[in-house]
């Protein structure tokens, strides 16, 4: 039991390795090519805008 348990204990520290690893090569990308900087902000703010717009349409229901 203890093999299985150490197996998935390796699996979800080279999981979270690769996630680490993919957020600093993001910010990498990100600060070198800076208008996909600016695309990515504007997509999280016209995000924003439509979860809250359904939100208080959910609300309104």
């Amino acid at each position: 039991m203890n093999v299985i348990r150490f197996i998935g204990l390796i699996f979800l520290f080279f999981g979270i390795l690769a996630s680490c690893v993919l957020a600093v090569f993001l910010v990498i990308i990100l600060a070198r090519f800076w208008p996909l900087l600016i695309a990515v902000v504007l997509s999280c703010l016209i995000f924003e805008v439509i979860a809250r717009t359904a939100g208080t349409r959910r609300l309104q229901n």
